[in-house]
């Protein structure tokens, strides 16, 4: 009985004793589950609040169209169109029939639609990653490619191509450094694309829709619709057709030249601070900017570089000279030392035996040499110094005018400001302290060297001069447009300060009228219209002569009311060509300006000869014609006839001609005649005729089958186009530009 009451108490206490640990187990186990929950709905309540809210609502997002970026006259420059992104679900690839498509078939689909190899696609279809990205920017070839594929495989799910947008550029290469370019995101990475990629962008939407767990949309009651609201267009005071012919004699005078780091060209209205024209060579196309054949380098070349050194000429080819690169000025700058002069009342323009030039001037312990020392200007008035170019007289006038007064001025025009302006932040120029300007300083810097200012800062500075003195903001911005509205806000002018009076700024003008008509600037002159101008020469910065020497010109139409100022700068001239800014800057402005004056509507104040009076011939249409007719015609007008018929030329009929009919040309040109269309033309490489008479002009061209277009009356040859090592067809019109050489104008 004892034993047995005592095997009953052992088997109570070990139950008791399972209980506690039963209930002391269930204990803990409730503690940590209540504090689990505890943090779950006060710690991290929020979280999980979120969390589940994910999976209960599907978010998409509406892109918004980036803005339009046009001309002044509404050409289109940028715009972004559809294309897509296509991604796919490793292993998600299925059939119709619910079964997977193989990895095979699927990386041999692809890969033939796509630029990728069926071994990088393989590596994708067996990554851990939910989605790959096959490209993005798709067109619309490759997605109709794709989905026709899809189709044919009887493909359900796991292909994915969703809506996306692609910059694109009409005009491929034209104003490249001054637009710029986007990312791979949409983003501007360089020009007005990144200047102004906040008006540009726009804001995202969303479509936010309540989803059950297959995430499919329960009911649209509870959907959230936020528009995207589009980027905002953007109208340039840019205008294409005067941008391409900048662009054209730009690219034609570096190649002539040869300038090794390029040149540019700017095109401003002074009065309201337009910039009608914007051009940097070389330049790139905006649809391909990491193409690096404009670089200089061969492939070779390029693939040996290391990547930042890649990145840096890239950079460099991207880079807007115009804005971001300063130079030294040389002589246009004496514009400047003459206002400040003559509004400070130090010097008049025409007073006899002003200053004095022996072939240089001694200052300090330096002797700085004039352009001309072999033959000295000798006794000038401030109008002939202009006109000579004269170093040694500007030295004298900058030692009236002290280096203080000087600097007050510079501030006044603009070279030393900070601030940015609409087409990029501020490049201020680089000049001495003003307490560090000795003698020497001093001289050079009155005739525009040993300092360095941007393109865009000298034209702003003449414009001024050209605007009665009032300095004017430059503007690249016309207008913006809200394209959901279609309302637009005008960019107004912004006028700076007064920097010099009327009085000076006409004294000013009809001085570089007279450099034009008298001086340096001679080869810049444009038949029936009033150029005024300036050449400059700067010698490469001390410890820097590899970068050659920079030829520039900065010319204004009309004298009065001047309503255009053009800049051409060329850099990287080597001394032992033709380096000077009249010798080779001065007929690229003068060819810009002999288009863009008539196409802008500035009244020609002089009778140009007609083509009567040059005794051209109108070219007659002689397609339909029998070659014998043709012939006939053509030689009773006074045209050398060359044939390139096969058969009776009674019964060939002539199905083409070059030139071709309504052009005018001199006696004797060659008319070419085919009995084809598309029948082979021969081709001729274009001589140089430049420094040419033109009688020897004329014979030279004729000797290779090409005929002439003469702009002038006398004179030697100063520009032409095409340009010399052209292939041209023959009888290809080449139109040159003569002047009459002034024995003192270099």
């Amino acid at each position: 009985m004892g034993k047995s009451k005592k095997k009953k108490d052992n088997q109570k206490f070990k139950l008791t004793l399972r209980l506690g640990v039963v209930g002391v187990f269930a204990t803990l186990l409730f503690v940590v589950v209540l504090s689990h929950l505890f943090i779950i709905q006060f710690m991290e309540g929020k979280k999980w609040s979120e969390k589940a809210y994910n999976q209960q609502v599907k978010t998409q997002i509406l892109s918004p169209n980036r803005g339009t970026i046009y001309d002044a006259n509404g050409e289109i420059l940028a715009q972004s169109i559809p294309v897509d992104t296509v991604s796919l679900n490793p292993g998600k690839v299925t059939y119709n029939n619910k079964k997977q498509v193989p990895n095979e078939v699927i990386a041999e689909g692809i890969s033939n639609i796509f630029d990728i190899t069926y071994d990088e696609m393989m590596e994708k279809l067996n990554s851990n990653k939910s989605v790959v990205v096959i490209e993005k920017k798709v067109e619309k070839d490759k997605i109709d490619k794709l989905k026709n594929w899809i189709s044919e495989n009887d493909i359900s799910v796991g292909i994915n191509i969703d809506s996306d947008s692609k910059r694109y550029y009409p005009c491929n290469d034209l104003a490249s450094n001054l637009i710029g370019f986007c990312g791979t995101d949409n983003n501007g990475q360089t020009g007005i694309e990144q200047r102004y990629d906040d008006v540009l962008t726009g804001t995202s939407g969303k479509i936010v829709t309540t989803v059950d767990a297959t995430r499919k949309a329960i009911s649209d009651e509870d959907e959230q619709y936020v528009a995207s609201e589009n980027g905002r267009n953007i109208y340039l005071t840019i205008d294409a057709k005067i941008q391409s012919i900048a662009e054209r004699y730009l690219e034609q005078a570096v190649n002539e030249n040869p300038s090794s780091t390029g040149g540019n060209v700017i095109i401003m209205n002074p009065q309201n601070g337009e910039i009608l024209a914007m051009a940097t060579y070389p330049d790139y196309n905006l649809n391909q900017p990491f193409d690096f054949s404009r670089t200089g380098f061969t492939e070779e070349e390029w693939n040996a570089l290391e990547p930042a050194d890649k990145t840096n000429n890239l950079q460099n080819l991207w880079k807007n000279q115009a804005v971001s690169g300063t130079y030294e000025p040389g002589s246009t700058f004496k514009l400047i030392t003459a206002s400040v002069a003559l509004e400070e009342n130090l010097v008049e323009t025409d007073t006899e035996k002003e200053f004095y030039c022996s072939g240089s001037y001694q200052v300090a312990d330096q002797e700085i040499s004039c352009w001309r020392a072999d033959n000295p200007h000798g006794a000038q008035s401030l109008r002939e110094a202009l006109c000579n170019s004269c170093n040694p007289a500007f030295m004298q006038l900058g030692q009236r005018v002290t280096a203080k007064t000087l600097y007050k001025y510079y501030q006044a025009f603009g070279f030393f400001d900070s601030e940015g302006n609409d087409i990029a932040r501020a490049y201020p120029g680089t000049f001495y302290k003003l307490e560090q300007i000795g003698p020497v300083e001093l001289a050079t810097m009155s005739f525009g060297q040993r300092f360095e200012i941007s393109p865009l800062q000298l034209i702003t500075a003449v414009s001024a001069i050209c605007n009665d003195g009032v300095l004017v903001k430059p503007k690249i911005v016309k207008e913006i447009e809200n394209p959901d509205t279609e309302s637009k806000e005008k960019v107004e002018t912004q006028e700076i300060r007064q920097v010099v009076s009327k009085s000076t700024t006409d004294k000013v003008k009809e001085m570089m009228q007279s450099v034009v008509t008298d001086g340096t600037g001679w080869r810049a002159a444009v038949e029936g219209f009033s150029i005024g101008g300036k050449s400059g020469t700067s010698e490469p910065p001390v410890g820097r002569e590899d970068e050659g020497y920079v030829a520039s010109f900065i010319a204004i139409s009309p004298i009065e009311n001047t309503q255009v100022v053009t800049l051409v700068a060329l850099y990287g001239l080597s001394e032992g060509a033709n380096h000077q800014g009249g010798q080779v800057a001065g007929p690229v402005t003068a060819q810009i300006l002999s288009e863009i004056l008539p196409y802008l509507g500035v009244a020609s104040n002089t009778a140009v000869t007609t083509t009567e009076e040059r005794n051209l011939i109108a070219v007659p249409n002689v397609t339909g014609m029998t070659a014998t007719e043709a012939t006939t015609h053509l030689q009773e007008l006074g045209f050398n006839v060359v044939s390139h018929i096969d058969g009776n030329p009674d019964e060939v009929i002539i199905k083409d001609q070059f030139p071709k009919y309504g052009n005018a040309l001199i006696e004797d040109s060659s008319i070419h005649l085919y009995q084809d269309e598309n029948q082979e033309r021969a081709m001729v490489e274009v001589p140089n005729i430049k420094e040419m008479g033109i009688g020897q002009a004329i014979s030279t061209l004729k000797a290779r089958n090409l005929n002439i277009q003469i702009d002038g009356t006398s004179g030697i040859v100063v520009s032409q186009d095409p340009s010399f090592e052209t292939q041209v067809e023959e009888g290809t019109i080449i139109n040159v530009v003569v002047k009459e050489q002034l024995n003192n104008a270099q």
